[in-house]
C-alpha cells in the first residue's frame, strides 16, 4: 500500500506559506510523525525551525554525518543511528513541560532493519503517553517505501518549488536594487516566471552567475542562462526531451492563421499575473495542430519557443507506457511534475493520437491507457502552472471526444497541405539556407511543379539537388585534387534543372495516399479552424465578384441562423467554396436522441438559412445550386420526423417505421406533412433573415473583404452585432 501514500503526497504538495502552516496544524493536533518530502534540504530547516520557534519548541535536527543540533545552548552533538532514537525518547520522557520538535534527515533508509523499525514504531506510542507535544518529522528528498507498521502513525506532506510569490519576493529583497529601473512590470514578471521550477538554492545561484556574466547587473540576457539551468534538470530526467531555440517565426512558410495566434497570445503570457487578473484575462493553456502529416505542425511547436522565448519539452508518447504493473501512471505524473517544475514552458507532445487514439474501445492492456489518459485531461483542465501545451496528431478521428472540448485546448488548427504562394515562400526558406542565390532560380516554377507536395517534401527535393550538385561535382574533377576544389567552395549552385529533377524523382503524399488524406482534409475542414488563408485566398481569386457576393450572402444566411438558433457558430465561413450543412448544425447522434420536435424544426431553419437569404437579397432567378443541396438535406431531416420520430399532424406520436405499415395513410399525406414542416421552418426563416437583412448585408461585406471568418472572428461580430 505504500504507493498509495505516494499519491497522496503528490496530492498535497504545497507552497511553503500552506507547508508551514499545514506542519503548524498537525503539531498541535499532535501528530507523532510527519514526513515531510523536498529536495531543498536547507529551505525545510530553515522554515521548521522558524515554526518550533514560533511556537515555543525545542527544536532539534539529526542527520547521520552531522549528528544531533539544537536545544537551548544550540550545540552539536556527534550521534550515529544506533543512539539516536534513544536520545529522542529519553528528551520526550525527560522534562514534563518541555515541547519537541525533531527533524530527522534521511532517517527512513534505516527501515530495512527490523530492530531500529521496531525502536521507531515505539516512539507514537510513547509520545501519545506524555502531555507535552512531541512531533518527529522525516526529511528525505523522495517518498520511499513506508512500512505497513507506520502507515497509520504517518502523514506526508510535500514541498513544492517556490511560487512566483515566494521568488519575487526573495528577488526584489535580496537583488532588486541590481534591477535596472527602467524594467516595466511585465519585464520582472518574465524574470520571475523564468526562475520558476528552480529550487531557493539554485535560483540564488544562477542570479549570481547572472550577474557575474554582466558586470554586477542584471538583464534580460539573464534569461538564457536561466534557461541553460533548467535544461540540467530535464537532462537528469529520461521521460521528456529538451529543444533548444533553434526555429524561428520567419522559418515557417506561410501558415499566416496560426503565426498570427502565437504573436497575438505572446503579449498576453509576457503581462504580469497581477496585470492579467486585473484585465480578466486568460493565460493561454494550449493548442491542437492536427492535418497532414509532413505539413509543418511540429516545426510549429520549435517556433512557437523561440516566438515565446521559453523551454520547449517534447513528450515522446512511446515513454509513458511501460511494462511493468503502474509504471504508465508513475510516468505520466513524472512528466506533469517536471513540466510544472520547469514552468514557464512548452511542453509539446507529439502524435497524441497515437497515445490516446481508440481510448474508450476494448482495453486490452487492464484498463492503463484509459487511466493514464484520465490523469493527462484533468490536469489539463485543472493546471495552474504556466505549462502552454501544443499536441500534433495526423489521425485526429482516433481523439476521444474529451480532448476536443474548449477549456482543455484554447484552439483547434487545421495544418493543410501548402497553397502556390505558400510553397514558394518554403523552397525560398531552405534554399536560402543552403546559401543559394535565388535571383538564378525560377521560384513559381518549382512551386507549380510540385503541387500537393508538403513542406517536408519540398525541403527533401532541396536536400536531393543539393547532394546531387554534390556528387556531380566530384565526377566533373575526375584526377584531380578534389579536396582542393571542395576547400576552394563557398557554396553549391544548384541549377533549377536539377532542382525540378529532384521535384520529379518525389511521389507526394497527396499521391501515394490520396484517398486518406482527402478524407482527412474534408473531415478537418467541418472541425478545425483552418491555419493559412492562402488557400482560401487562391481559390476565391478564381470567382467572379458575383459568384463571391452569392456565396457570401449564402453563408452568411446559415451562419445568423445558427447563431440566433443554437448561439454557435461553425468553425469557420468562406467564399471560395459552400460548406455542407453538417457545418452549420451541431450534429451529435448522442445528444439527438434528447432533440425535442422544435430542436429539428431549428436544424432545419439553419439549413435553409443560405437558400432564404438569397430569395431575399437576390431573388430566387438566381438562386444557386448549393441552395438546391441544403433543400435536400432539409427534406431528409423533415422526413425522418413524420416517418421515423412521429412528428407529423397525420400519425402524430406515432412511428410509421416502427408500425411498419404504411397503408395505415396514404404516400400524399405524408409528403403533405414533410411539405408542412419545411414551409413552416422556411417561413420562420424568412421572418429571421428579413428582420436582421441590414446585418446580413454587413456580415457579406466583411465575408468578401476577408475572404476567410474564423469561429473566434464570427462570435466577435455578432457581439457587436446581436442577431434580432
Amino acid at each position: 500500500m505504500w504507493y498509495d501514500r505516494i499519491n497522496l503526497a503528490e496530492g498535497a504538495n504545497m507552497i511553503a506559506r500552506d507547508f508551514e502552516n499545514e506542519i503548524r496544524i498537525h503539531i498541535e493536533a499532535r501528530y507523532p510523525i510527519l514526513w515531510l518530502v523536498s529536495f531543498e534540504e536547507r529551505r525545510v530547516e530553515r522554515i521548521v525551525e522558524s515554526l518550533a520557534d514560533s511556537m515555543k519548541l525545542n527544536y532539534w535536527s539529526w542527520s547521520v554525518s552531522r549528528g544531533l543540533y539544537g536545544g537551548e545552548k544550540k550545540k552539536r552533538e556527534p550521534m550515529g543511528r544506533e543512539k539516536i532514537l534513544s536520545v529522542i525518547e529519553e528528551k520526550i520522557t525527560k522534562g514534563e513541560n518541555v515541547n519537541n520538535l525533531f527533524l530527522c534527515k534521511d532517517i527512513a533508509s534505516y527501515f530495512n532493519s527490523h530492530e531500529f523499525l521496531r525502536k521507531f514504531r515505539d516512539l507514537p506510542a510513547i509520545i501519545d503517553e506524555r502531555h507535552t507535544i512531541n512531533t518527529v518529522c522525516i526529511l528525505s528528498p523522495t517518498l520511499g517505501e513506508i512500512p505497513p507498521e507506520l502507515e497509520e502513525d504517518i502523514v506526508v506532506l510535500e514541498l513544492s518549488l517556490p511560487d512566483y510569490d515566494e521568488i519575487a519576493d526573495m528577488v526584489s529583497r535580496t537583488y532588486g536594487h541590481l534591477i535596472p529601473a527602467s524594467w516595466h512590470a511585465s519585464t520582472r514578471s518574465i524574470l520571475y516566471k523564468s526562475l520558476q521550477g528552480l529550487s531557493m538554492d539554485n535560483i540564488r545561484r544562477v542570479i549570481r552567475k547572472a550577474i557575474s556574466l554582466n558586470n554586477g547587473f542584471l538583464n534580460e540576457n539573464c534569461i538564457s542562462y536561466i534557461q541553460d539551468e533548467k535544461q540540467q534538470i530535464i537532462k537528469k530526467q529520461k521521460i521528456l526531451d529538451y529543444y533548444p531555440h533553434r526555429e524561428t517565426i520567419e522559418n515557417i512558410g506561410g501558415l499566416s492563421e496560426i503565426k498570427k495566434w502565437f504573436i497575438e497570445r505572446e503579449h498576453v503570457f509576457r503581462l504580469s499575473r497581477d496585470k492579467i487578473s486585473t484585465l480578466g484575462l486568460d493565460v493561454p493553456k494550449g493548442l491542437l495542430l492536427i492535418g497532414v502529416p509532413g505539413s509543418g505542425k511540429s516545426l510549429c511547436c520549435k517556433a512557437l519557443a523561440g516566438i515565446w522565448n521559453l523551454p520547449l519539452l517534447r513528450l515522446d508518447v512511446g515513454r509513458l507506457f511501460g511494462s511493468t504493473v503502474g509504471e504508465s501512471e508513475k510516468n505520466i505524473r513524472r512528466c506533469i511534475q517536471l513540466a510544472e517544475a520547469v514552468s514557464p514552458c512548452i511542453l509539446w507532445i507529439d502524435e497524441i493520437d497515437k497515445a490516446f487514439g481508440g481510448v474508450g474501445g476494448y482495453q486490452g492492456d487492464s484498463g492503463t491507457q484509459l487511466r493514464v489518459f484520465g490523469t493527462f485531461i484533468t490536469w489539463l483542465q485543472e493546471k495552474e502552472h504556466p505549462v502552454f501545451v501544443i499536441s500534433t496528431a495526423n489521425e485526429p478521428k482516433n481523439l476521444p471526444p474529451e480532448l476536443w472540448r474548449k477549456g482543455r485546448y484554447d484552439e483547434v488548427f487545421f495544418v493543410d497541405l501548402p497553397s502556390q504562394e505558400e510553397r514558394e515562400e518554403i523552397y525560398r526558406i531552405h534554399l536560402e539556407r543552403r546559401v543559394q542565390n535565388l535571383s538564378r532560380l525560377d521560384v513559381k516554377e518549382l512551386s507549380q511543379n510540385s503541387q500537393g507536395f508538403t513542406g517536408a517534401e519540398i525541403e527533401q527535393a532541396v536536400k536531393d539537388a543539393v547532394v546531387t550538385t554534390f556528387n556531380n561535382l566530384h565526377e566533373e574533377n575526375v584526377g584531380r585534387q578534389i579536396e582542393e576544389v571542395i576547400e576552394g567552395l563557398l557554396s553549391l549552385d544548384v541549377t533549377q534543372e536539377g532542382l525540378l529533377r529532384s521535384i520529379r524523382q518525389i511521389t507526394p503524399l497527396s499521391v501515394l495516399k490520396k484517398e486518406e488524406i482527402e478524407e482527412l482534409r474534408a473531415w478537418s475542414h467541418q472541425r478545425a479552424r483552418p491555419a493559412s488563408k492562402s488557400l482560401f485566398l487562391q481559390r476565391a481569386e478564381s470567382l467572379t465578384d458575383t459568384e463571391k457576393r452569392n456565396i457570401a450572402i449564402h453563408e452568411a444566411g446559415h451562419a445568423i441562423m445558427m447563431k440566433l438558433y443554437f448561439n454557435r457558430t461553425p468553425a469557420f465561413i468562406s467564399v471560395d467554396n459552400y460548406k455542407p450543412y453538417a457545418a452549420f448544425i451541431p450534429i451529435d447522434e448522442a445528444v439527438r436522441t434528447t432533440y425535442t420536435k422544435k430542436d429539428l424544426e431549428k436544424e432545419i431553419g439553419v439549413i435553409l438559412g443560405g437558400m432564404v437569404a438569397e430569395d431575399e437579397l437576390i431573388g430566387g432567378d438566381s438562386k444557386t445550386v448549393g441552395a438546391s443541396h441544403d433543400l435536400i438535406q432539409a427534406t431528409g431531416i423533415a422526413r425522418k420526423m413524420v416517418i421515423e420520430y412521429g412528428f407529423g399532424e397525420i400519425m402524430r406520436n406515432k412511428s410509421l417505421m416502427v408500425l411498419q405499415d404504411y397503408a395505415l395513410t396514404s404516400g400524399s399525406d405524408v409528403l403533405d406533412d414533410i411539405q408542412r414542416i419545411l414551409d413552416s421552418a422556411k417561413d420562420a426563416t424568412a421572418k429571421v433573415v428579413s428582420d436582421n437583412k441590414e446585418l446580413v448585408g454587413a456580415l457579406v461585406e466583411r465575408l468578401i473583404k476577408e475572404v476567410l471568418i474564423n469561429g473566434e472572428g464570427l462570435n466577435r461580430f455578432f457581439r457587436e452585432n446581436p442577431v434580432r
